[in-house]
């Protein structure tokens, strides 16, 4: 699979998911340096933030570029993007160095009917394309979303945290005990989401839990 998608790249020149310029990979330099202004602090400064035993890390602002590629990635059939971002992170020595410390990455899971519909879990593609360029396990069957609730952005800070709860499942508890687990997801609002997946996954005594989250709304 990863010859063939080599030899795809080589007969198609991969182009910048943002302005489309071939021959510079997914990302073109002037398009990664339009993005790292919207970086949340400077790459060697991050603010990793810690939630009681949780660590958590968000890439940009969820504003004005970021915005509009993170719904045109989600909403407007343009999966390739999951590309564009990863080469954004993995190149980021901070970002880099965050998922590494990690043993396995967890997306936040998707109701399989908003899968079907969508046709694909945006932040599963991210996660997986991380997890082999920077080596490390993934797991997209330990956590699944058993309850297709409202859409979170449709509520205020009370309604979401209510609407994610008993939305998410752990089953295999043993392939994730004594594991730093990092959970991936492409949207940080309230936290309802990932504090919801934090608790699920909490209950296989897992060594330490990271988040890692796209972008801050």
């Amino acid at each position: 699979m990863y010859f063939l998608e080599k030899a795809l790249e080589f007969i198609f020149l991969p182009s910048c998911g943002v302005c489309g310029k071939l021959g510079e990979g997914y990302l073109c330099t002037k398009c990664e340096k339009e993005l790292e202004k919207y970086v949340i602090a400077p790459a060697d400064k991050y603010p990793v933030q810690r939630r009681e035993n949780d660590t958590i890390l968000h890439v940009f602002a969820y504003k004005d570029l970021v915005r509009n590629l993170i719904i045109s990635y989600k909403f407007n059939d343009k999966s390739y993007l999951y590309k564009t971002f990863c080469e954004f992170m993995v190149k980021n020595k901070k970002v880099f160095d965050f998922i590494k410390s990690y043993d396995i990455i967890i997306p936040v899971p998707m109701h399989k009917s908003k899968i079907r519909k969508r046709g694909y879990n945006q932040s599963e593609l991210i996660a997986k394309e991380l997890a082999k360029k920077l080596e490390i396990k993934i797991d997209t069957k330990v956590l699944i979303k058993i309850r297709n609730n409202k859409v979170q952005s449709t509520l205020n800070k009370k309604e979401r945290e209510e609407n994610t709860k008993n939305v998410y499942k752990i089953r295999n508890e043993a392939k994730i005990k004594n594991k730093k687990i990092l959970i991936f997801d492409d949207i940080y609002t309230t936290g309802a989401t990932v504090n919801a997946c934090v608790q699920e996954l909490k209950k296989a005594n897992v060594a330490k839990i990271g988040i890692l989250t796209l972008a801050k709304d």
